[in-house]
């Protein structure tokens, strides 16, 4: 029986005993009111209690573990909360949470951390420690209330997400716990993962340059300059201004025409020359080379023209 219904069937039933007792002071008018009273309380008390110890009783006998049928193996367990797991119900009738795994291939149709009350679940006998139902504060601890992050970038471990939401690397067997049924070493982009809060140092998410430090395949620069572009990035680190486009392709959230200060872009080490730093006086030299070549350019072709019109044009003869 659900907490709900129960809290309806006490109302009514203090309801009516409240109504025999009023009825009962109107009767007696001889009899002192504030005696009534401390008696009725008295026994509106003593009736509460025993109704409640039958709810009680009825409730643990329904949720106690009972043989699925004649001959199984199993026995069966119906929830009694809807933030019950898996791995709380393992560990409170077998005494290992890491038993979640073998009720999760009995019970292949329950979603392991999002039970709702009243399902019916299987737990091999052979596993069973106890059969009383869990005391709903034991039910509690196990409320899934767990901050959610989800995998947005290549290179993302159930490491590294413990190490930047929990403050160490060891505790990503404690997610991987709250997490029954992620492979912890197969994490793809898109999974959920769920962190307790009592375990949590930050809640900020999970910045793309730390997962990329921990990649072998790229190399980080930081934009610290408002001038810098893509090509000349491409210029110092590759030796070549057109691998700006690939470079841009490993940074599909970085606006390739509008660097600001503090994007991280990630440059693929196969493309790597050299790993100096770039800085603004190599930005300005190689504008400066490129304004000069230009120049230069420009120069030798005005020049040209204007050979070209003095081979075809009247010939000039210097003064005598």
């Amino acid at each position: 029986m659900t907490p709900l219904i129960k809290n309806h069937i006490a109302k009514s039933i203090i309801g009516g005993m409240i109504m025999l007792l009023l009825f009962g002071c109107a009767s007696v008018k001889e009899m002192n009111i504030s005696q009534k009273y401390e008696d009725s309380k008295s026994w509106v008390k003593e009736k509460w209690q025993s109704v409640e110890t039958k709810f009680s009783s009825a409730d643990d006998e329904a949720a106690s573990l009972k043989p699925y049928s004649k001959n199984s193996n199993y026995l069966v367990y119906r929830t009694q909360w809807p933030y019950e797991t898996l791995s709380g119900i393992a560990e409170w009738f077998t005494g290992d949470s890491d038993n979640w795994k073998t009720l999760a291939s009995a019970n292949p149709k329950v979603k392991p951390t999002r039970i709702p009350a009243g399902a019916q679940i299987l737990i091999p006998a052979n596993l069973v420690k106890k059969k009383t139902p869990p005391p709903e504060g034991f039910a509690a601890k196990h409320r899934i209330y767990y901050f959610e992050h989800r995998v947005k970038w290549r290179g993302e471990s159930l490491s590294l997400i413990a190490k930047w939401y929990t403050g160490h690397f060891g505790n990503w067997k404690a997610l991987a716990r709250a997490n029954p049924g992620l492979n912890p070493n197969r994490i793809a982009l898109g999974n959920r993962i769920y962190i307790p809060p009592e375990m949590m140092k930050t809640k900020k998410p999970l910045p793309r340059k730390v997962v990329a430090k921990t990649l072998p395949g790229y190399f980080a620069h930081t934009v610290t300059k408002t001038d810098e572009k893509l090509s000349d990035i491409a210029a110092w680190y590759t030796g070549n201004a057109s691998n700006n486009k690939e470079i841009a392709g490993a940074n599909p959230d970085i606006d390739p025409e509008l660097l600001l200060v503090g994007n991280e872009i990630y440059i693929p080490s196969a493309l790597l020359k050299t790993h100096k730093p770039l800085h603004q006086k190599s930005i300005q030299t190689q504008t400066a080379k490129s304004t000069r070549k230009q120049s230069k350019t420009e120069g030798a072709a005005s020049a040209a023209k204007q050979n070209k019109i003095q081979l075809f044009g009247p010939k000039q003869f210097p003064a005598n």
